[in-house]
């Protein structure tokens, strides 16, 4: 591996930080409009950390895009267009988790 390589997550890792996001996004949807509070800032910010510790690199852009759509949907007085955003980047970032997952999971059985 090379010194500055980001290294590859295990496959449980990403699928354990992917379902905590999705709880928390869930929540997140339940409080759509209602204002953001620092509880929720406090999990998605953590969210943000511990999955930028994992991926790094260009995927880390993906995890922002959720929390910003999901503050969004926490603070806008008409939620609908950013619970949109938010399905959209959710999916996103699903996909390309679950393929990071796959993939590692096939290097580690070869």
């Amino acid at each position: 591996m090379f010194p500055d390589a980001t290294p590859v997550p295990h496959a449980d890792e990403l699928l354990h930080a992917l379902a905590l996001l999705d709880e928390t996004l869930s929540q997140v949807r339940r409080a759509a409009g209602g204002g953001s509070s620092p509880e929720f800032d406090k999990l998605l910010l953590g969210h943000l950390r511990s999955l930028r510790a994992l991926l790094g690199g260009e995927s880390v852009t993906l995890v922002e895009d959720v929390v910003e759509a999901a503050q969004r949907v926490l603070d806008a007085a008409e939620p609908s267009a950013p619970l949109m955003m938010l399905d959209m980047s959710q999916r996103t970032l699903t996909a390309t988790l679950q393929r990071m997952a796959t993939t590692q999971l096939q290097s580690s059985a070869a």
